[in-house]
C-alpha cells in the first residue's frame, strides 16, 4: 500500500523536471512507450485491432531502452477468418495469418526482415544463458584470472630428539617457565592466527562505513532516426548516519528532438543542475539498515579483544602445563636412572662374591632380573620425557617462529625440592568475584548483547510505515534550444522546485513481526547462555581453588612418605649387608623409596599445573597480575638452603 503527493513550483509554463503534461488523455500509469494520439486510427485500441501508427511513427513513439521494457517496433494486422474456414487446423489458419501478417509488414515498412545483427544478437544471449544455466557448472568457472592461494614457506628441518640427561645436573641455566610464556607471547602461531581478528573486525567496520560513501553515477545516450537526440546525466548521491538523510545532486544535458512524451529530457544548452534531499519521518529515522550494519560492525571489532584474550587464557595455560609436565618427566627418569644405578652397583658387588664361592648363583641372578626390569622403566620414562619436549617445543620457539625442542640440559635441578605456596581458600569469593568481572567470556556475552539489541530495534524500526519527504530544485543554463512551437511541453523550464512526500506500509507487518519476534526470542536465549556461562565461570574458579588446595596438602604428605620410605631402605641396606635382609626384600624397599619419590615429583607437577589452570580461571594471562587471593604469589619457590 504506497502513495505520492507531490507539490511542484515550475519557473516556466511547461516544466520538464518530473515530465509535461502530456494532451489528448495520454496515461503515464501505461508506460513511457504509449503510442499518442495523432498516431491513432479508427478509434480502436487494441494491438490487433488497428492502433497501427503511420510509417516512421513506431519509432519515433518508442524510446530505445531507458523506461519500461522493450516495445514492438511495428504491430501488423491480424487477418479474420471467414466463418467457412474455421473448419481448418489451427496451424494453417495460424500460418496464414503469419503470412498475411508477414506481407502487411513488409508492405509497411518496405519489404525488410531480420537485420542480421539482430540475429547474431538474440544468438548470443540464448548461447549465454544457456552456458550460464546447466548445471554443474565447472570448478572455477568463468573466472579468467584466479588469485593463486597464499603458501606457506618450506617446513623448517626437524631437530634430533633430545639426549637424555645426565645423572648429575649441569651447571648451565636452566629454563624459566617466564621464557616459555614469553616465547608464546612473541612467536605462537596460532595467538598470530587470532590476532588477525582485529583486522578482520577494523576490515568489516570500514567496509560497513563504506556505505556512507557518495556514489557518483553517469550516463550517455545517443540517440538516431526520426527524434535524434544526445542525453548526457551525471550525478551524486550521499548517504549520511544523520537521521537516515540522503542528499544528491547532478548535472544532465538533452539537445535534440524529443517526443511529446519525453518532453522533460529537454534542457537548454548548457544542462540542467539539480539538487536534493531525502528526509524518512517515521521508519528508518532512528535506524535503517546502513546504521545497524555499522553498528554491529562496531561491536564486533570491540568483540575480537576478549576473544583474543581468550585465546591468550588457553594458549598460556597450556604452555604453563607443557612446561611443568616436562620438569614432571626429566625428575622421573633421573629416578629411574638412580633407581637402575643401584641395581649395577650392587651388581658388580654380587659377581665377586658369586667369584669368590662366597654365595651361590641365584642371588646374581635375581639382581641381573631386577636390573633388566629397572632398564625397560628407564627406556619408558626416557620416552615421556621426550614426548614431553616435544610437546612444549610447540610453545618454545626462536626468533623466526620455528620450534625449539628443550634439551635436557635446560631442566630444573631443583625441581623436586620446590617449595609450594599455601593457597588460602578463606579468599574464594574474592577471586569469584575478580573472575566474573575479568572473564572474557562474560564481556563477550554483553558486546553479543548489544548487537542482538540493535537487531530488535532494527526489526521494530520496519514496524513503523515508510513516510519519507523530498524536496529538490534545478535550474537550467545556457540558450535553451526549442523545438517545433517552442511552447508548453517543448518549452523549457528556467528554475524548477519540487517538494513531495511518500508513503508505503505492508498492512499485515508480516516480515517485520517476524524479525521482531526472533530478535527477541535470540535475546532471551543469550541471556539463559550468560547465565550459564555465569555460573560455569563460578565453578570453574572453586573447581581450580579446590585442585590448587588438594595438591599442595597431597605434596606435603607424600614428601612425609618419601622421608620414611628413604629411611626405611637405609636400614634394609644396612641390615642386607649384615646379611640379615634378603636381596628380594632390598629390592622392595627400593622400589618403594623410588614410587616415593616419583610420588613427590609427580604431585608437585601437578600442584603447577593447577597453579596456571587457577589463572586461568580467574582471566590473568602472563602479562597481568601472577596471583589472587587465595594465591597472591605464584612463582615457584626454591627450598633454602640448609
Amino acid at each position: 500500500m504506497g502513495g505520492r503527493a507531490v507539490r511542484r513550483v515550475s519557473g516556466g509554463s511547461g516544466g520538464h523536471l518530473r515530465g509535461p503534461r502530456v494532451p489528448c488523455g495520454s496515461d503515464r500509469g501505461r508506460g513511457r512507450g504509449q503510442v499518442p494520439c495523432a498516431g491513432r486510427t479508427g478509434g480502436g485500441s487494441g494491438m490487433a485491432g488497428g492502433a497501427v501508427p503511420a510509417p516512421g511513427g513506431a519509432r519515433a513513439g518508442l524510446d530505445r531502452a531507458e523506461r519500461g521494457p522493450a516495445r514492438l517496433r511495428g504491430v501488423a494486422a491480424v487477418k479474420r477468418l471467414p466463418t467457412g474456414a474455421r473448419g481448418k487446423s489451427a496451424g494453417q489458419a495460424g500460418g496464414a495469418a503469419v503470412r498475411s501478417g508477414g506481407e502487411i509488414g513488409r508492405k509497411r515498412y518496405g519489404g525488410n526482415e531480420m537485420r542480421p545483427r539482430t540475429a547474431l544478437a538474440l544468438a548470443l544471449t540464448f548461447s549465454g544463458a544457456g552456458c550460464a544455466t546447466r548445471s554443474p557448472l565447472p570448478d572455477g568457472a568463468f573466472v579468467r584470472e584466479p588469485l593463486p592461494a597464499p603458501q606457506l614457506p618450506a617446513a623448517p628441518k626437524p631437530q634430533p630428539l633430545p639426549a637424555p640427561p645426565a645423572i648429575a645436573p649441569s651447571a648451565g641455566s636452566p629454563l624459566q617457565l617466564t621464557e616459555v610464556l614469553k616465547s608464546i607471547d612473541a612467536a605462537f602461531p596460532l595467538l598470530y592466527a587470532i590476532e588477525q581478528e582485529r583486522a578482520i573486525a577494523a576490515g568489516q567496520r570500514l567496509a560497513a562505513e563504506g556505505q556512507f560513501d557518495p556514489t557518483i553515477r553517469a550516463g550517455a545516450v545517443d540517440q538516431a532516426g526520426t527524434f535524434s537526440s544526445t542525453r548526457l546525466d551525471a550525478g551524486v548521491q550521499q548517504a549520511t548516519p544523520f537521521g537516515g538523510v540522503t542528499t544528491f545532486a547532478g548535472w544532465r544535458q538533452g539537445l535534440g528532438n524529443f517526443p511529446i512524451y519525453y518532453g522533460e529530457r529537454k534542457t537548454a544548452e548548457g544542462g540542467e543542475f539539480r539538487a536534493g534531499v531525502n528526509v524518512p519521518l517515521l521508519q528508518n529515522r532512528d535506524i535503517d539498515a546502513r546504521r545497524a550494519r555499522l553498528r554491529a560492525a562496531q561491536i564486533a571489532e570491540r568483540a575480537a579483544d576478549p576473544t583474543i584474550r581468550r585465546a591468550r587464557l588457553d594458549a598460556f595455560r597450556a604452555g604453563a602445563q607443557a612446561y611443568w609436565a616436562w620438569q614432571t618427566a626429566g625428575a622421573q627418569y633421573r629416578i629411574a636412572k638412580d633407581l637402575l644405578a643401584l641395581a649395577q652397583k650392587r651388581q658388580a658387588l654380587l659377581d665377586e662374591s658369586f667369584k669368590a664361592q662366597n654365595i651361590g648363583e641365584a642371588v646374581p641372578t635375581l639382581n641381573r632380573r631386577l636390573a633388566a626390569g629397572r632398564e625397560e622403566t628407564l627406556l619408558a620414562t626416557e620416552r615421556a620425557l621426550q614426548q614431553a619436549a616435544l610437546r612444549l617445543s610447540l610453545f618454545l620457539r626462536d626468533p623466526a617462529g620455528d620450534p625449539v625442542v628443550p634439551q635436557a640440559e635446560w631442566l630444573r635441578p631443583d625441581f623436586p625440592e620446590l617449595v609450594p605456596a599455601s593457597p588460602t581458600s578463606a579468599q574464594l569469593g574474592a577471586d569469584v568475584a575478580a573472575a566474573l568481572a575479568q572473564r572474557p567470556e562474560l564481556v563477550q556475552f554483553q558486546l553479543e548483547k548489544e548487537r542482538r539489541a540493535v537487531e530488535l530495534q532494527l526489526a521494530t524500526n520496519q514496524l513503523q510505515p515508510a513516510l519519507n519527504a523530498y524536496a529538490q530544485v534545478a535550474q537550467d543554463v545556457g540558450i535553451a534550444k526549442k523545438t517545433f512551437t517552442g511552447s508548453g511541453p517543448f518549452d523549457t523550464d528556467r528554475t524548477a522546485a519540487e517538494v513531495g512526500a511518500t508513503f508505503e506500509v505492508p498492512l499485515p507487518f508480516r516480515n517485520a513481526r517476524g524479525l521482531s519476534a526472533t530478535a527477541r526470542a535470540q535475546l532471551a536465549q543469550l541471556l539463559a547462555r550468560e547465565r550459564y556461562a555465569r555460573d560455569d565461570v563460578t565453578a570453574q574458579v572453586q573447581d581450580a581453588v579446590s585442585e590448587l588446595q588438594q595438591a599442595y596438602l597431597r605434596v606435603g604428605k607424600a614428601r612425609e612418605e618419601q622421608r620414611q620410605a628413604q629411611r626405611v631402605l637405609e636400614l634394609d641396606t644396612e641390615s642386607f649387608k649384615a646379611g640379615n635382609t634378603s636381596l628380594i626384600d632390598l629390592n622392595i624397599q627400593e622400589i618403594a623409596a623410588a614410587e616415593a619419590r616419583v610420588k613427590v615429583v609427580t604431585l608437585l607437577g601437578n600442584y603447577y599445573q593447577a597453579v596456571a589452570n587457577y589463572l586461568a580461571a580467574l582471566g590473568l594471562d602472563a602479562t597481568g597480575p601472577q596471583g589472587g587471593a587465595v594465591l597472591p604469589n605464584t612463582a615457584p619457590q626454591a627450598a633454602p638452603k640448609p
